[in-house]
């Protein structure tokens, strides 16, 4: 098996929806309450956030989702990882891929950085791409 990760047009994402809702749901979940999976969807649907699908490139299936957002702050823009949720063990065969696409996509609109809130695990994950923890937030600024 190989992965590969895709950023779905905003045309197509109703297309793609059935086959991440399962990981729509987690990440629902991991919110907390703070997000459903409809706010996700009206969220994507609206342009606000961009949909990225980790795929099985032999199948053709999906095997989870990030969702992303460019974040305009008072002195600058950071792309902010909102939501990602996948199959088990898969991070770490991924995150490479993900990080590149990320940053490219990031530096594309003029972004400063990369951020994202999550778990205390993903400490190692994070770190090794020069993430710093502030809290449970991530932050990696390119300068």
């Amino acid at each position: 098996m190989k992965l590969d990760i895709a950023l779905i047009p905003y045309g197509s994402i109703a297309g793609a929806i059935p086959a991440i809702m399962p990981y729509l749901a987690e990440s629902a979940t991991r919110s907390r309450g703070r997000s459903s999976v409809d706010d996700i969807l009206g969220f994507l649907f609206s342009g606000q956030m961009a949909l990225w699908i980790v795929f099985d490139t032999d199948k053709q299936e999906a095997h989870g989702h990030f969702i992303t957002e460019v974040k305009q702050y008072p002195r600058c823009k950071m792309l902010v990882i909102q939501y990602a949720a996948m199959l088990p063990n898969h991070m770490q065969e991924i995150e490479d891929l993900m990080q590149q696409y990320a940053e490219t996509y990031a530096k594309d609109f003029g972004c400063r950085g990369i951020e994202f809130v999550g778990r205390p695990g993903w400490r190692k994950h994070a770190e090794r791409y020069g993430y710093t923890a502030q809290s449970v937030t991530y932050q990696r600024f390119f300068e």
